[in-house]
């Protein structure tokens, strides 16, 4: 007779072993993946609120965490390197190629001091001197070139933002020859090309900050600032500009810290791009023309005189040796040809018209 103990015992092993081999041959099922956690970038600048670069800031801002779905979010730090510091679009610059900030709105004209000389050619004398060739010059197709020269130095360019033309804004008579300048001090944020067509003029160049350049002023050494008429208002006295003579136009870099780029990812890394070129077309779309501009300045207080031809003419005459020394490098020749090529083509832009403060 068999035995009823070894009958149920087999078959419980039975069953054991089934059940173990039906749970060795199924598949576990894999947690749902995390959601993508929000990320916060920090963008460093010299500017503060109501100036035209934080504008471009406050619009990238607004279009990354729409293009992100409120996944990526910018925090703006203004006057990131504090106040009255020498060079201070150079200090911002090396904050972001170091990783104190994640990201930089950085004049393009300060990276020439910094090792990358693939800007040099927007700041050519009297070269990009409309708003039309602004646009043309920070259009990817021109621009993408000139970001990839960033790359030596630890940062990836995201897209060039234009934002308006320079000049010379005197605090005493109006600057209408390069004699007006010769042995004076002018007031100029530091760029190693700007400096040389101030240097060939005549005039010795400085970025004066704090009671330096108040106490300039007051001895008549320091006679001029190289400015906008969009920020000529803030400074410290009524001024004369020389309204027909630019002497380069200044567009922004929009860049982040190479590594924190790369760490992260590829949707947002996207998010960024596409934030940095919408915000591109938006201050191309929202640029106002110089001639409007200086209208503006003389209601607010301001002067403006206009050169003669033969008075610019001694003026490019007088930058010439800057050309030779840029166009050394033959990289920096062709975009220069490049922008000359662009600037042919397009038509004069509206003249600035002279006019006495409140008029």
């Amino acid at each position: 007779m068999r035995n009823p103990f070894n009958f149920m015992t087999s078959v419980g092993f039975g069953l054991a072993a089934l059940l173990a081999t039906a749970g060795c041959s199924s598949t576990t099922a894999s947690p749902p993946p995390a959601a993508e956690q929000t990320k916060t970038l920090r963008i460093a600048t010299d500017d503060e609120p109501g100036r035209p670069a934080a504008a471009q800031i406050e619009e990238f801002a607004r279009n990354v965490k729409e293009h992100s779905g409120g996944k990526v979010l910018i925090e703006p730090v203004w006057k990131a390197v504090g106040e009255d510091k020498d060079d201070p679009d150079q200090a911002v610059a090396r904050a972001v190629v170091t990783g104190d900030f994640d990201m930089g709105l950085v004049p393009a004209r300060a990276w020439d001091t910094e090792g990358v000389s693939s800007f040099a050619a927007l700041h050519a004398p009297f070269l990009v001197t409309s708003n039309a060739l602004m646009a043309k010059v920070s259009d990817p197709a021109v621009a993408e070139e000139m970001l990839a020269g960033l790359d030596k130095v630890g940062v990836s360019g995201l897209a060039l933002f234009p934002e308006g033309t320079r000049m010379l804004f005197s605090f005493f008579e109006p600057v209408l020859t390069p004699a007006d300048l010769a042995g004076k001090t002018v007031r100029a944020p530091r760029s190693d090309t700007t400096y040389d067509l101030l240097r060939t003029i005549g005039a010795t160049p400085d970025d004066l900050v704090g009671e330096q350049f108040y106490d300039g002023m007051a001895a008549g050494t320091v006679v001029a600032a190289e400015s906008s008429f969009a920020l000529a208002g803030s400074l410290p006295k009524a001024t004369t500009a020389t309204g027909n003579m630019v002497l380069y136009s200044k567009l922004n870099s929009l860049v982040i810290n190479t590594k924190s780029f790369q760490a992260l990812s590829e949707g947002q890394r996207r998010a960024l791009k596409d934030a940095a070129a919408a915000t591109r077309t938006w201050a191309v779309e929202t640029m106002t023309a110089t001639a409007d501009d200086a209208a503006k300045f003389c209601k607010d207080g301001g002067t403006v005189v206009v050169a003669t031809a033969a008075e610019v003419a001694d003026f490019k005459a007088a930058g010439a040796p800057v050309y030779m020394k840029l166009e050394a490098d033959p990289d920096t020749k062709a975009r220069i040809a490049k922008i000359k090529d662009l600037a042919a083509a397009e038509p004069e832009p509206r003249s600035v018209s002279p006019c006495s403060a409140g008029g």
